[in-house]
């Protein structure tokens, strides 16, 4: 919005940043603690992969839709947010089927 301070704009970066730095080394460390002794190499090979070719879907497809507007007030700025909020949301619901200990 035209309107919003930029402060706001560092605030929002500043916690999704928060929230990566947070999440990345979490996840690598569950990983490996649910992982089978002989399984933990394959499973973390895994995320990462996962991790690079999640990230670069993501990012095409959002550029795509991006580059699709005539205009920034096209509402491809939105749409590409809406799509990235659609796939963390189905993240959060999914990640509730892990459950530290059982095996």
């Amino acid at each position: 919005l035209p309107g919003t301070p930029i402060a706001v704009a560092v605030l929002g970066w500043a916690v999704a940043g928060l929230g990566m730095g947070l999440l990345y080394p979490s996840l690598s460390a569950l990983t490996l603690e649910l992982s089978a002794p002989g399984e933990q190499g394959r499973n973390s090979s895994s995320l990462q992969l996962c991790d690079s070719l999640g990230a670069a879907t993501v990012l095409a497809l959002t550029g795509a839709v991006l580059a699709s507007g005539a205009n920034p007030a096209s509402g491809s700025f939105l749409i590409a947010l809406a799509i990235s909020t659609a796939l963390a949301l189905t993240g959060t619901l999914i990640s509730t089927r892990v459950t530290p200990g059982v095996r």
